[in-house]
């Protein structure tokens, strides 16, 4: 067992990770001060995660509404479907910070690599108590990296989309630009 792969696989999801929310924060400033008249930003700066997500997808709506590109309807569904995975990938991210990583260790060697997070959950059905504990590889955080490029792609688009049409206030433009096709 490589045990520093392991804590290297965890550290680049979190420094991914990070690098997702900070594009959220870049698309909610371009949206709100597309000419960049107040550098640095000072919005969007204090929320959660999850209050950014929700904000930057409330203003991102509302300027497709504004703008009204001929797939505006199409472009606003799959900004919400970014949205909704990355809620969930949000929550396995806060899954893995509020873990505690314990080493299993024989003969000065360590044997294994578990993630225990303490939060006990209750069994809807049984009423059994439970908590999330697993046994980490080199392969753990494989699924939620290739979902957290998914997500960057698709962000990314919608990002140079946004660059492409600021300020925003060419209207008639844009709503002529080419679709999402």
């Amino acid at each position: 067992m490589n045990v520093d792969s392991i804590y290297r696989k965890l550290g680049e999801f979190m420094v991914s990770f990070q690098w997702l929310e900070n594009r959220f924060r870049e698309i909610g400033w371009l949206i709100l001060d597309p000419k960049r008249t107040e550098w640095p930003p000072k919005s969007l700066r204090t929320e959660s995660f999850s209050e950014l997500i929700g904000k930057v997808q409330k203003i991102y709506s509302e300027l497709i509404n504004r703008i009204a590109p001929e797939d505006a309807e199409k472009r606003k569904r799959a900004f919400d479907a970014i949205v909704k995975e990355t809620h969930s990938l949000r929550k396995y991210r806060n899954n893995l910070i509020h873990s505690a990583y314990i080493e299993l260790k024989a003969g000065g060697e360590v044997l294994g690599l578990i993630r225990s997070n303490p939060r006990l959950k209750e069994d809807p059905i049984s009423s059994e108590l439970s908590w999330d504990q697993e046994t980490l590889t080199e392969e753990s955080f494989e699924s939620g990296m290739k979902r957290m490029a998914n997500i960057a792609i698709q962000l990314n688009l919608h990002y140079t989309q946004l660059i492409h049409w600021a300020p925003f206030d060419r209207v008639r433009d844009i709503k002529k630009s080419t679709r999402m096709d």
